[in-house]
C-alpha cells in the first residue's frame, strides 16, 4: 500500500500532466486557420467562425454566432450616374450615412488604407452595433460592414477593424 505522502505526490503529478495536455490542446486550437473570402477582386481575411450565407443586394455576406460582415461593391460610374458626386471614400461614406438615414451623425475617422464609422441601431426590437468600412479603388467603392449585438461591440471592434485592416485588391 502506499503512504499517504506518496498518494499525494502522484495525484498532483497527474492533476499537473492532465492541465499540461489541456493548455497545449487550447493552444493549438486558439489559432485556426483562415481562408481569405475573395470576391469581385477583392480579398478579406475573416475569423474561422464565419459561414458564408446570401444577402440580396450584398456582394458577399457572412455569418457568424457573434455577428456578421458583408461587402458591397459600388462602381462609381454607376454611383455617379444615380446623380451623387462623389469623388472619395469619405464622399461615399458621407452619401451612404445620408442615403439609410443613420441616426447620430456618426463621425467619419481615417485608418491607413479607409474610412469608417461606427453607429448603433435597433432592428425588431434588438440593439445591434455597426462599424463600417469603405474602400476607393480605382473605378470602384467598396462598403465593408460588420454588425454584432450591441453588448459584444467593445469586444469584437478590435477584430472588425483588424479583418478590414487585411483587405487587398486584385490588380
Amino acid at each position: 500500500m502506499l503512504s499517504n505522502n506518496h498518494s499525494k505526490r502522484i495525484l498532483i503529478l497527474l492533476a499537473v500532466i492532465m492541465l499540461a495536455s489541456l493548455v497545449s490542446g487550447c493552444g493549438k486550437a486558439a489559432a485556426p486557420q483562415e481562408e481569405p473570402v475573395k470576391s469581385e477582386g477583392m480579398s478579406i481575411l475573416l475569423g474561422k467562425e464565419y459561414q458564408e450565407a446570401t444577402l440580396a443586394n450584398a456582394t458577399w455576406y457572412y455569418t457568424s454566432p457573434d455577428g456578421l460582415a458583408m461587402g458591397i461593391r459600388s462602381k462609381k460610374d454607376d454611383v455617379e450616374k444615380s446623380g451623387l458626386e462623389v469623388s472619395s471614400a469619405r464622399d461615399y461614406a458621407e452619401a451612404y450615412i445620408k442615403a439609410n438615414s443613420i441616426p447620430g451623425s456618426p463621425k467619419i475617422r481615417n485608418r491607413s488604407e479607409y474610412v469608417y464609422f461606427e453607429y448603433t441601431r435597433k432592428v425588431s426590437g434588438t440593439d445591434y452595433s455597426y462599424l463600417t468600412c469603405v474602400f476607393d479603388n480605382k473605378d470602384e467603392f467598396w462598403l465593408v460592414n460588420f454588425a454584432c449585438y450591441k453588448e459584444l461591440y467593445k469586444e469584437k471592434k478590435a477584430d472588425f477593424l483588424n479583418a478590414a485592416d487585411t483587405v487587398t485588391f486584385e490588380d
